[in-house]
């Protein structure tokens, strides 16, 4: 059995807060596209699941023992669903990992989904709820992945979800990995400080951005309404993804923004036609580049 686990972008990220076990508390929207991992699942021999990685962005090692976030998720879900078969999982990489792009997570969703499917368990409201649980051990945007909804508002740590519904289709994305990855944990603590009325400026913006994408307005109306705080961290990794920005601009992409922690970076072009060229010219650059979409 196959399972395709989309990547993200978001759309808007503001950080509203901190709790007192150091995650962050977030108002933001995520937004699935169309850049995948595979996961191939097969029943074997044993009562345990074991895990193959093809990295087909050659990252370089990667871990298929038990801190790999697939293997976390299906030892959770055998130990919840008392599940004594062995099966084989292969994982075909092909998200860039440390790009904001909610790879792992959307794997260990992935899995969760996955093994439901394969092992033929219904997923009603109340095992729905035992999988989001486990998913937000596993991590913030794990819940995000486990939904149905192609876009979700976010609240909380990223786990307090409200499915979005847009009347029309988003234009084709230039999306574009400068190729290093940046980390989750330093991005948050570089961050500046921050006065509340900013924050609540911003998310009285986010409020204009969902009426608009709502209303299937165009590009030119909204793209300026895209928001990250997360780009003003005091990191050296992001003078490299604001040089990104600034080229995937020059190229003639919209409401170009990082996605998440970084450092990829996406903008909306009008047509497919025009997302070739912006592809084109980015080819220049030691970047790997996507003319993508997002679901819906």
């Amino acid at each position: 059995m196959k399972f395709q686990c989309p990547a993200k972008v978001n759309l808007f990220l503001e950080v509203t807060g901190r709790r007192k076990n150091g995650y962050h508390t977030l108002s933001t929207l995520f937004a699935k596209i169309n850049v995948y991992d595979v996961l191939d699942m097969e029943f074997a021999n044993g009562g345990r699941p074991t895990l193959e990685i093809i990295d087909e962005l050659d990252s370089g090692p990667l871990s298929a023992g038990p801190d790999n976030l697939v293997m976390r998720a299906a030892d959770a879900f055998y130990k919840s669903f008392r599940i004594g078969v062995g099966v084989k999982i292969v994982l075909t990489k092909r998200i860039p990992m440390g790009a904001g792009l909610g790879g792992g997570s959307s794997d260990a969703a992935g899995t969760l989904l996955g093994l439901a499917k394969l092992f033929q368990i219904e997923l009603t409201a109340a095992r729905r709820k035992r999988l989001h649980a486990i998913g937000v051990k596993l991590g913030a945007d794990v819940a995000f992945f486990l939904k149905d909804a192609n876009f979700c508002l976010a609240t909380g740590i990223g786990d307090r979800l409200r499915p979005l519904e847009l009347k029309k289709s988003l234009p084709f994305m230039v999306l574009a990995w400068p190729g290093f990855g940046s980390p989750t944990a330093p991005v948050f603590k570089a961050l500046p400080p921050r006065r509340r009325a900013d924050i609540l400026t911003h998310l009285s913006q986010l409020g204009r951005l969902k009426r608009r994408l709502q209303a299937g307005r165009p590009v030119d109306e909204w793209g300026k309404l895209l928001f990250n705080r997360l780009e003003q961290a005091e990191l050296p990794v992001m003078s490299e993804v604001a040089q990104a920005r600034r080229i995937l601009e020059a190229a003639g992409a919209k409401g170009v923004r990082m996605s998440g922690s970084g450092s990829s970076v996406f903008g909306f072009v009008s047509s497919h036609a025009e997302g070739e060229r912006v592809v084109k010219r980015l080819q220049a650059y030691p970047w790997k580049v996507y003319l993508t979409s997002c679901h819906g």
